[in-house]
């Protein structure tokens, strides 16, 4: 049936549905009369706009006009509790206070499932995957949940973090270490790359070009590997074979080429936002023959966006995170979720979590972008009126 869209996005039952439904309702009604703030964050950022703009285009050439409907619906109910968090917040690390509570309440019922529950073992590798669905997405929330509970301790205003924290960090490296993901470790040592460089480039006494140093450094890494993984996949293997790693990431590197085979004669356009995995598509039948092991998505989130929306809608995305590092130079307060946001950028080399609805990657990314843009609008707008309130104390003395 058209309705009957992939399987792998987290939560789909009623009652999530509906409870990011009345979150839709509760944040939209709270953005009523801040129009001008909205419309300020729309001219700063522009691409995610774009990108929503095109996906709900899309619709109209979607094979499964329905599904691409519903999932955009809810891609844009997200972006707006995103925004309606953030426009209602002073600034993005007051956030952070409530990804602790969640943090506080799901890590150590993780821990108490892998010791009395079998099933949270995936028992062939072994691997932990605890209350997630898989050991990569266990993976994806422990790295994550490593990288909150480190930013929230510089970010605490001075006072000093207690040990229930410290051990929630702990519980969150165990379980990343549990989950023995090669993706989520890869990710991890990417971000550790990143903080060397930056560390690196300010023991130069660079100055102000240490930001753009090391951020032009990271951007020029992400685009190699995306073009060279995208475009030419056999090359990746062959490195790969060199340090004696599987060759076809476990099948993953024929599914890219297979998927972007298939997407040839949609270039431009994709096959429709959410229109590719269908599980009970007539274009898929091929696929799954050659896989057996039945995805329902191509690992690989850069391939996800170019077969849904094509080379447009892989283009905005491309755009999102040039513009992000880009405008990092220009916020003069550290921005805690950068290395939340260049983590799922890597991450999305392995696995497909961009635009995913109530996937954690999914959602981690979009608010770590509407994070930034309205903490750097805010900023701004002190910066502005402290500037015009000096010059009317000035003209009155």
């Amino acid at each position: 049936m058209q309705e009957r869209a992939a399987t792998g996005d987290i939560g789909g039952s009623n009652m999530i549905n509906q409870l990011l439904s009345l979150l839709f309702v509760a944040s939209f009604l709270s953005l009523i009369g801040k129009q001008q703030q909205v419309f300020d964050f729309i001219r700063k950022e522009k691409f995610l706009t774009l990108f929503l703009l095109w996906s709900l285009l899309s619709i109209t050439w979607s094979n499964y006009p329905v599904v691409s409907l519903k999932r955009w619906i809810t891609l844009f109910g997200e972006a707006v509790i995103c925004l309606a968090v953030m426009v209602n917040v002073k600034w993005s690390e007051v956030a952070l206070r409530y990804f602790r509570v969640i943090l506080s309440i799901y890590l150590p019922l993780t821990i108490l499932s892998v010791i009395f529950v079998p099933a949270a073992i995936q028992w062939e590798f072994p691997a932990w995957r605890g209350l997630a669905i898989t050991k990569n997405n266990l993976g994806q929330v422990a790295l994550f949940s490593v990288i909150v509970c480190l930013a929230i301790i510089p970010y605490n205003k001075g006072r000093a973090v207690n040990y229930w924290h410290y051990m929630l960090l702990a519980i969150a490296f165990v379980s990343l270490i549990g989950a023995q993901s090669t993706t989520n470790m890869i990710v991890g040592a990417f971000l550790v790359m990143i903080v060397v460089s930056v560390y690196v480039a300010n023991m130069a006494n660079l100055g102000a070009m240490s930001g753009f140093f090391s951020f032009t450094m990271i951007a020029g890494f992400i685009a190699v590997v995306a073009i060279v993984t995208i475009w030419a996949p056999a090359i990746t293997a062959s490195i790969l074979g060199l340090a004696g790693k599987d060759l076809t990431f476990t099948g993953r590197v024929d599914l890219w080429a297979t998927v972007i085979r298939m997407t040839e004669s949609k270039i431009f356009t994709g096959w429709g936002l959410g229109g590719f995995w269908i599980m009970d598509s007539r274009h898929l039948i091929p696929v799954f023959e050659e896989f057996v092991w039945i995805p329902n998505q191509s690992h690989q989130g850069y391939i996800d966006i170019l077969n849904q929306t094509g080379i447009v809608g892989l283009g905005l995305l491309v755009m999102m995170a040039l513009s992000y590092i880009k405008n990092t130079s220009k916020l003069n307060k550290k921005n805690v979720w950068k290395w939340l946001f260049f983590g799922v950028l890597v991450l999305n080399f392995q696995e497909s979590v961009f635009f995913r609805p109530r996937h954690i990657g999914h959602f981690v990314f979009l608010f770590a972008y509407v994070a930034f843009f309205t903490d750097l609008l805010k900023e701004q707008k002190a910066k502005k009126e402290s500037i015009f309130g000096n010059r009317y104390v000035i003209s009155t003395s």
